[in-house]
């Protein structure tokens, strides 16, 4: 006969845990450190001071110095970011594209030019993570101003202003608050400021410098190199000490009086001098700390550098200009990682700066009546600017490998142009010019044949 326990208190189910993530359920040792990556507060939160560090880093160090150099002649070349109107009408064209040139070379109420507007908003793109510019119509053209992202007013925050911005309820900017030269605020409306940053969060106000990643990285590479230049130098300094001997060694190195009021005024010394013997008496030990193994300290440095260079989308060849273990194939990796990088860099610019900057050129010279408004409307959709393309790393290989890809159809002309920094229409009439002056060289080349022959022939006969 079977019992049952009626009143017996069911058993709970254990609910077992298939995935157990490593950073959730950490060790002692790393538990604060990963619970605190939980705790992130708004990127705006951390731009300015980010910036700050930024700045001091682009100035103190070297290599990041050297990289925003590069990067200014990457992206921009020898002529900078070129427009390039393509409508029916070449006479329009060519007179777009002169006014704008002409333009770009003396900005109205400005002492830079836009060549010199585009490398600082790279410069305060990259390196404060944002880029400010004040835009306004005039009778003289188009006015262009840089503005100082620290001049912004980042502690304005109330009600629908944060960080200096006053945006409506869609997250539009409304209007910016900008110190002045005397320290006041002032207004100013969003439709006469442009911001370009790059967005990390939705509703992210404020942009981040591209060196937040490596600024504690390459600020302590320079702190241990300068640690090690230092312990090299006092030990190359450190020449010899004299040493009292003791009573067994016979006649001592050193032998000071005996007096004892003398030997109260001795002083050990704490510096060290070229050429120069201090005594150390014999109470006391001297002991040197060790240096690090200089092949250690190199690897350090290497890695380091190949991370900061991965972080910026740069080679480390390019970075830090060491080609001791490239060659080609290693190179031209590279070289094609770090390029679309470069590309991705020129369109945001083109999109964020080149073609703002240029419809409100275009509508101001409509207000000043240069242009009627059916040209207006064409070059708005015939426009674009062209960015600087790269030279082969291997011009042999490299054009006969697009050679066979032509040939093959697995690239056309178009785009092989498009790599090198040209479109296809002016490449045609590129040749074309060519072609003529090849043809007036050919005619010419021709008579003087014509006349060498005549005279040739006129010598026979004398």
């Amino acid at each position: 006969m079977r019992f049952f326990n009626f009143f017996k208190k069911p058993q709970k189910k254990v609910k077992k845990n298939f995935y157990q993530f490593p950073s959730l359920s950490p060790t002692e040792l790393e538990r604060e450190e990963l619970f605190n990556l939980i705790n992130n507060a708004p990127l705006d939160e951390y731009s300015k001071s980010l910036s700050h560090q930024a700045r001091s880093l682009s100035i103190a160090n070297p290599l990041i110095n050297g990289y925003f150099q590069t990067l200014d002649s990457e992206i921009y070349g020898d002529n900078g970011i070129t427009l390039d109107v393509s409508s029916s009408n070449k006479a329009l064209n060519k007179k777009i594209e002169d006014a704008f040139y002409l333009w770009r070379e003396k900005l109205p109420r400005s002492d830079l030019d836009f060549w010199d507007i585009e490398s600082i908003a790279l410069l305060y793109l990259k390196r404060d993570g944002e880029c400010f510019l004040f835009v306004s119509e005039s009778e003289n053209g188009l006015e262009v101003q840089i503005i100082d992202n620290h001049a912004i007013a980042h502690n304005i925050n109330d009600n629908n202003i944060f960080k200096g911005i006053k945006r409506d309820n869609n997250f539009q900017a409304i209007s910016y608050f900008i110190y002045d030269k005397d320290e006041k605020i002032k207004e100013i409306p969003a439709k006469n400021i442009i911001h370009i940053y790059k967005s990390f969060q939705s509703n992210q106000s404020r942009g981040i410098t591209a060196l937040a990643s490596i600024i504690a990285p390459a600020n302590q590479k320079d702190k241990f190199k300068a640690a090690e230049l230092k312990k090299a130098r006092l030990q190359s300094e450190i020449t010899g000490v004299m040493v009292k001997s003791g009573e067994e060694d016979g006649a001592s190195i050193y032998n000071p009086s005996n007096d004892d009021e003398e030997e109260k005024e001795k002083i050990i010394k704490s510096s060290v001098e070229v050429g120069r013997l201090n005594y150390v008496g014999e109470d006391i030990k001297l002991q040197f700390t060790e240096s690090h193994n200089a092949t250690n300290m190199e690897f350090f440095i290497n890695q380091t550098d190949r991370e900061i260079a991965k972080s910026l989308g740069m080679s480390h060849s390019t970075l830090t200009g060491d080609l001791r273990d490239v060659n080609y194939s290693s190179i031209r990796h590279g070289g094609s990682e770090q390029r679309r990088h470069f590309r991705k860099l020129q369109n945001f610019i083109i999109r964020k700066l080149h073609n703002k900057i240029f419809e409100k050129w275009l509508l101001n010279e409509l207000k000043r009546g240069l242009i009627n408004s059916k040209e207006y409307e064409i070059i708005l959709k015939s426009y674009t600017f062209k960015p600087q393309g790269w030279e082969y790393i291997d011009p042999l290989k490299e054009m006969n490998a697009n050679a066979v890809a032509l040939e093959t159809g697995i690239k056309t002309l178009s785009e092989i142009l498009r790599e090198r920094g040209k479109e296809l229409d002016t490449h045609i009439e590129e040749l074309n010019k060519e072609a003529e002056i090849y043809e007036i060289l050919k005619k010419m080349k021709g008579e003087e044949n014509k006349q060498k022959a005549k005279q040739g022939k006129n010598q026979e006969e004398e």
